[in-house]
């Protein structure tokens, strides 16, 4: 089975040489009542299969809105 989009990126963000995870920012939605979106950077997330650990809680794919590198969008949620 093919990878998702969101999974290459995150994988290449925290494998491949010469990246730093602490440049990247991934926007997910929140399941905090306050807010509608939070945003973490890749030096703060785990992977774990199809979702990423961020501070104890899972955060699935599904969720992920956006990844951005240094500024630039690198994917987006349609």
């Amino acid at each position: 089975m093919r990878k998702g989009r969101v999974a290459e990126i995150i994988s290449e963000m925290l494998y491949k040489p010469g990246e730093r995870p602490e440049d990247y920012e991934i926007v997910f939605l929140s399941r905090d009542g306050d807010k509608d979106t939070e945003i973490v950077r890749g030096s703060e997330i785990k992977p774990l299969h199809d979702r990423i650990i961020v501070g104890g809680r899972e955060i699935p794919h599904h969720r992920i809105v956006e990844i951005r590198r240094r500024g630039v969008v690198l994917w987006r949620k349609v």
